[in-house]
């Protein structure tokens, strides 16, 4: 688990790794996903990006090796705090499920 720093007013890019039971990384198929939810347990989550779905503010996640979010300024757009940040992969060939692969604290602060 490791600590994302974002500052409203500014937006972020992060690379994204995913690893396999054997800690092996995965390169995501054309056919899978991959997902970043932010948000807290029990609540709607505030953030939400697909790969292939960029938000309409142009938020993404590209696939590939490495995997890349970038969150545009105007998405981070919800009240400051700490959020959990879920990092989720869709294998298209493996039981047709999103499994969270990572957990993130997710801070957002004030400009």
């Amino acid at each position: 688990m490791s600590l994302v720093l974002a500052q409203k007013g500014n937006g972020i890019s992060r690379n994204i790794t995913i690893y396999d039971a054997d800690e092996d990384a995965i390169v995501p198929g054309e056919n899978d996903r991959v997902r970043v939810r932010i948000g807290r347990v029990g609540e709607d989550d505030k953030l939400t990006i697909t790969s292939g779905s960029p938000t309409s503010n142009g938020s993404s996640v590209t696939k590939g090796e490495t995997n890349v979010l970038r969150i545009d300024a105007s998405d981070l757009d919800f009240d400051a705090g700490i959020y959990t940040m879920f990092v989720e992969y869709f294998d298209n060939a493996d039981s047709q499920e999103w499994k969270t692969v990572d957990r993130q604290v997710f801070v957002l602060e004030d400009t």
